[in-house]
């Protein structure tokens, strides 16, 4: 099928045009733009909106369209409801350098039951993957991946308050990023989960050398793990450097490897590690484990 033809300018609907063809007030259809839920593009420093793009918004009972905290998490879905596509709202918005737009989607996701932890693994980390390999397939340019970037180190840099915890901490826990990894957004987000779960952490971030790390272990007398997060395959053998080096410097340490590129506990195990884990939320409970 052939592809749509983008209209021109002057076919584009302007946001109060939109809200009159759909029978909603203005603010309702400026929402839905700025969650993603209506496609949208800026033309001279306005929203406007393809006529196309409208089918299937007319409906103004959408609980989507409900006020954010309107509906409790713990009230069952509707059936055959499905949970609102939040990781490809926030893509969007990212896409479009659209910084409040995007700490929006995430505020509209956590009023609706979605877990701090949860924004990082099941919406931003896969709507940076996302656009990563976009980038990669051509589809888009690399203006646009580095400005999606921008938006995503926004979000961590305002998601961080909420993973401090009080208290005694449970140990040191190093993460780091091999030589030639340049984007440290990933360790980033792994660092406050690893808060939250009551660990103090030493971010060492992107484009670590061996000699950073081992100098960072030697410095802590109470070190719990090191954790090396890969993304590029053609790191992997960075990683092991990594490895290697920590097992000089300590050789007792719990060594986790994760990451994209690690796709099973025999990866990480020939890296030289001693534990993997599919999901970043359940770091905390293996290194536990590893240490005891």
């Amino acid at each position: 099928m052939a592809a749509r033809a983008k209209p021109s300018g002057d076919e584009l609907l302007t946001l109060h045009e939109a809200a009159n063809r759909l029978g909603v007030h203005y603010m309702t259809a400026y929402r839905r733009v700025r969650l993603g839920m209506l496609p949208a593009q800026k033309v001279g420093g306005s929203w406007r909106i393809d006529p196309a793009d409208l089918a299937g918004q007319r409906s103004t009972n959408s609980a989507d369209d409900r006020p954010a905290g309107a509906t409790p998490s713990s009230t069952p879905a509707s059936p055959g409801r499905r949970r609102a596509p939040w990781a490809l709202r926030l893509q969007q918005r990212m896409l479009a350098g659209d910084n409040a737009g995007a700490w929006q989607v995430v505020e509209a996701a956590m009023a609706s039951g979605v877990e701090p932890q949860d924004v990082y693994v099941e919406l931003l980390g896969p709507a940076l993957h996302e656009i990563g390999s976009a980038w990669e397939r051509g589809e888009i340019g690399i203006a646009d991946e580095h400005l999606a970037s921008g938006v995503a180190a926004s979000i961590v840099g305002r998601m961080g308050p909420r993973f401090r915890r009080r208290g005694r901490h449970r140990g040191t826990v190093v993460v780091a990023m091999p030589v030639g990894e340049r984007h440290g957004l990933g360790v980033a987000m792994l660092a406050d989960i690893l808060s939250q779960a009551g660990f103090e952490v030493l971010n060492l971030g992107a484009d670590t050398p061996p000699e950073s790390l081992q100098t960072a272990m030697a410095a802590r007398d109470d070190l719990s793990a090191v954790v090396i997060s890969v993304v590029s395959s053609a790191r992997l053998p960075g990683v092991a450097r990594l490895v290697a080096a920590a097992r000089r410097s300590n050789p007792d340490v719990a060594i986790v490897v994760g990451g994209f590129a690690v796709s099973d506990q025999a990866t990480a195990q020939g890296l030289g590690a001693d534990g993997w884990v599919p999901d970043p939320r359940q770091l905390a409970q293996l290194i536990t484990e590893l240490s005891s």
